[in-house]
């Protein structure tokens, strides 16, 4: 028995030893980039219609559709393509009536294992008509290992973006990484998406409107405060020259609940250079809240503009894609003012 025992720890040892380098290479290999980093901030064109020249009125949507996994989105469920295919047509069918002039799109993949490696923002920019896609990579892993349980349901390869469509020119268009949780470990943020702020520079005729795309920290409270801050910031690079439009998933509940006693969204609320376009005093009212699609209990999703040079001619929510995600898009009318 005793000359058993250090065969016994030595197999022990290579086996243990085995495991770790196994994990060691998973990690690394998972944790990868597959895309080509000079296209994280591509701007893509599509043979969409000619753009419409003095024009008085425009359309601006923001909508965070959830990769069309409907109301499972980041659920452990088995999910068959149909699923997919049948939201995609209810988000066309319901968008295109608007003929909207820019769309700001969060979580939208590009060729993702979850979503049948779908080029989503191909297939919609074409069947939208839309001329431009600015694209704003935020998540490139060659396989994310979540949801945790069952393996099937895992994630696996992750191609997945922000995206401003629009049909006049974008003649610039910035990918601003925010700030990661640093109460996460390093391996939790090797494999977590990344919160992006998207800046798109668009000519309309003589002038150039300043759209701004993000989709801030749902989870941590102090970090999306700090990401808001920062946007707060990097509004005032911009609204003193241009017409801004800020929109995107903001992850910050109107009204209030227990789990977010203090919206940071409060913090844009109060900025000075931009208002909300669906009026503040209205936020708290729950028929304007955005998530969860099918029974809206709060806001999530909001369009900012610039009141000094934007007015606001109309805004709704757009009920109409139903829970082809588990959020429900903004539409605003505005027009430039004189």
């Amino acid at each position: 028995m005793k000359n058993l025992l250090p065969t016994i720890l030595k197999i022990s040892g290579v086996s243990l030893g085995l495991v770790i380098f196994a994990v060691v290479v998973f990690y690394f290999w998972a944790s990868s980039n597959a895309y080509p980093q000079e296209k994280y901030a591509e701007v893509v064109d599509y043979p969409g219609s000619t753009p419409t020249t003095n024009k008085n009125e425009f359309t601006v949507i923001t909508y965070n559709i959830g990769y069309l996994s409907g109301l499972t989105n980041n659920q452990a469920v088995d999910r068959e393509k149909k699923l997919f295919d049948d939201n995609l047509k209810t988000v066309i069918d319901a968008l295109k009536p608007l003929n909207a002039d820019f769309i700001g799109f969060q979580e939208i993949d590009l060729g993702s294992k979850r979503s049948f490696k779908v080029n989503q923002v191909s297939e919609l920019a074409k069947a939208l008509s839309f001329n431009q896609a600015g694209i704003a990579i935020n998540w490139d892993k060659t396989y994310v290992p979540f949801p945790y349980w069952p393996f099937s349901a895992h994630f696996g390869r992750i191609l997945s973006a922000q995206a401003v469509f629009s049909r006049y020119p974008i003649t610039n268009n910035k990918r601003i990484v925010l700030d990661k949780v640093a109460s996460k470990p390093f391996f939790y943020n090797a494999f977590y998406i990344d919160r992006v702020a998207q800046v798109s520079e668009i000519k309309i005729d003589n002038r150039s409107l300043i759209l701004i795309n993000v989709h801030l920290e749902a989870f941590d409270a102090p970090t999306r405060k700090k990401q808001t801050e920062y946007i707060q910031k990097l509004l005032s690079e911009y609204v003193d020259k241009y017409p801004v439009l800020l929109i995107g998933d903001f992850n910050s509940t109107v009204p209030p609940i227990p789990e977010n006693p203090q919206p940071t969204v409060d913090i844009l609320l109060k900025t000075a250079s931009i208002k909300s376009a669906l009026p503040p005093e209205a936020l708290n009212n729950p028929e304007i809240a955005t998530f969860p699609s099918d029974k809206p209990e709060v806001k999530l999703d909001y369009v900012f503009y610039t009141p000094d040079n934007i007015q606001v001619v109309e805004w709704r929510i757009v009920n109409e894609v139903k829970q082809a995600s588990d959020h429900l898009p903004v539409m605003v009318k505005f027009k430039f003012k004189d």
